[in-house]
């Protein structure tokens, strides 16, 4: 998903009586950022502020500096228990973990080594084989536009081949910009290609449409564009372990598609959208998610994950060659029935 950027000064709150020992400008940017999680967070009312207000307090009582207040805001953000957002500043970095691990295998992990690149091929029986890796550009949208083209340029080479079924491969793809994404499988979604974001009580918010937006999203359409495929035609979309953020989000999309099965293993589990807030007082950056994601059909992945329809344990993936992949081959054997 796009990253929004707020810049929040100090000085936008009013002064609140401070403790004894700590300043008033280190009680404004603790204020600012709690302002912030309150605000903005999905899961902000998981959580009882006043108490976290009064620990805070505890906990920065002695601090006469922002860098001093940071550890007291790192453990506020740390009660949201948002696994996809962040927090970070000039010296720190903090991550909430869930306390689950995400096995990745040697597969990935050698290929994580390598340059992100696309991989379109043509297996057995004319299925067409796209690997989409991340697309790790953040909001650059000369990057942007670089990406879609890339993106769709290989989807069009693939498709002129005329394959009878697709195999899409998100299983290394773990977010970034989605933008360019969307926009380069747009013949093969269709519809689909709607998603809605939906705050915390699960409504459906309106598309945002203003004028900076469009003209931002002009960025991640491709120059040249390939015809619409046959909606009946089959597509495998593999996902796994890997696949996160803006890739579960993609995944979600086709999976609502007919014609569509989801084969590997569940992803892990940050399919929502995010938007960054940046403190000016102490290059103090905090990622939230804001909303949940919901499909074209406005159907709100509230679980927030990506479930495949056929299980395939990935201890074997094979990107150097798709078609010794298991879960290819599983793909595979869905893609030749006959429908």
């Amino acid at each position: 998903m796009r990253f929004k950027l707020f810049l929040i000064g100090a000085s936008l709150l009013g002064t609140l009586e401070s403790t004894a020992q700590r300043p008033d400008s280190v009680t404004r940017y603790i204020d600012s950022a709690i302002q912030v999680f309150k605000e903005h967070s999905l899961y902000a009312a998981t959580v009882n502020w006043k108490q976290v207000q009064d620990s805070v307090d505890l906990l920065s009582q002695t601090a006469t500096t922002y860098k001093q207040a940071d550890a007291s805001i790192i453990w506020a953000f740390s009660q949201l228990k948002d696994k996809h957002g962040f927090v970070a500043t000039n010296d720190s970095f903090y991550r909430y973990s869930d306390g689950e691990t995400r096995v990745l295998s040697k597969g990935i992990l050698a290929e994580y080594k390598k340059p992100r690149s696309i991989k379109v091929e043509v297996l057995a029986n004319k299925v067409g084989y796209y690997k989409m890796p991340s697309v790790q550009i953040g909001s650059n949208t000369a990057k942007m536009k670089e990406w879609a083209n890339n993106l769709s340029d290989s989807l069009c080479k693939l498709l002129a081949l005329q394959p009878r079924s697709l195999i899409i491969d998100l299983r290394m793809n773990n977010g970034g910009n989605s933008a360019p994404m969307f926009e380069a499988l747009k013949p093969l979604l269709g519809k689909s290609y709607t998603t809605y974001g939906a705050n915390s009580q699960f409504k459906i918010l309106k598309k945002e449409s203003d004028s900076a937006t469009l003209a931002y999203q002009q960025h991640a359409i491709p120059d040249r564009l390939c015809a619409p495929t046959n909606p009946s035609m089959r597509i495998a979309v593999l996902i796994g372990p890997g696949t996160a953020s803006s890739g579960e989000i993609l995944a979600m999309a086709l999976s609502s598609r007919s014609n569509t099965r989801l084969f590997g293993e569940k992803t892990i589990g940050v399919c929502n959208a995010t938007n960054g807030f940046l403190l000016t007082t102490n290059a103090f950056y905090c990622l939230l998610v804001e909303n949940y994601v919901a499909d074209y059909k406005q159907k709100i992945n509230k679980a927030q994950i990506v479930v495949p329809d056929v299980y395939v344990k990935s201890d074997n993936d094979n990107y150097t060659s798709p078609a010794d992949d298991p879960t290819v081959q599983a793909a595979l054997q869905w893609l030749s029935k006959k429908k």
